[in-house]
């Protein structure tokens, strides 16, 4: 069940920034015009890249094994 959850949650967090596009960022005008994007904009998508980034760390402590765990990062 709380797998089901989780998957589902982390599925959600994949797909929102796709819904989250404007049409310029679609079509990616806005980086061929040079435009920064909307303060909103910017916020939302970086908003929703630290909660996938939050997500995913917990999924992968989740579902590690104990010497994965222990071995240093670099």
């Amino acid at each position: 069940m709380n797998k089901t959850i989780a998957l589902a949650g982390l599925a959600v967090l994949i797909a929102s920034p796709v819904f989250a596009q404007s049409a310029a960022e679609k079509t990616g005008m806005n980086s061929m015009l040079g435009m920064a994007p909307k303060t909103e904009e910017f916020v939302a998508e970086a908003a929703t890249s630290d909660m996938f980034e939050i997500e995913s760390s917990k999924l992968a402590l989740e579902r590690s094994d104990e010497a994965t765990k222990r071995s240093p990062s670099r």
